[in-house]
């Protein structure tokens, strides 16, 4: 197992998420956020903890304003926990991260819950952090996109 201890600051040393408009505030009239996937993620009581490119990065929780869960993908067939992160002064940007339905999105989302504290949490991470389900649904990631809760769309 790595030694977390050596994990990079996420926001100082990954690329991506440091792009040029990463700070910037999104152009008059936009809706949707930038989004960064986080591969291979896990939490612990400091933050998510991801890989890229065989680097392991850290996000911690105190540059994390709140977060959202909601189920992908249709009924009778693949479906996955998305959870959307959002970053602290950069109310446009988010970080997504997945598990399977069920234990493994339960641990995340508890994880997640706890990392943050319940305030700064959606109903639907809080379902998913109890019972390892979300309490919203969606059929694709565009659709998730385009109905995003609009407590999750305030500015940071």
């Amino acid at each position: 197992m790595d030694d977390l201890s050596l994990a990079k600051p996420a926001l100082e040393e990954d690329r991506a998420l440091r792009g040029p408009n990463s700070a910037a505030r999104a152009p008059a009239g936009a809706v949707l956020p930038h989004v960064v996937l986080l591969p291979e993620a896990f939490a612990d009581a400091r933050g998510v903890f991801y890989r890229r490119d065989d680097r392991l990065f850290l996000l911690p929780w105190s540059q994390v304003e709140a977060a959202h869960a909601a189920e992908i993908g249709e009924p009778e067939g693949v479906q996955t926990v998305v959870f959307d992160l959002a970053l602290t002064g950069r109310p446009w940007e988010r970080c997504r991260l997945d598990a399977d339905p069920g234990e493994a999105a339960r641990v995340l989302g508890q994880a997640i819950e706890r990392g943050l504290g319940r305030g700064r949490c959606t109903a639907s991470l809080r379902a998913v952090a109890l019972e390892g389900y979300a309490t919203r649904s969606y059929p694709d990631l565009e659709s998730f996109e385009d109905d995003a809760p609009r407590e999750w769309l305030r500015s940071a």
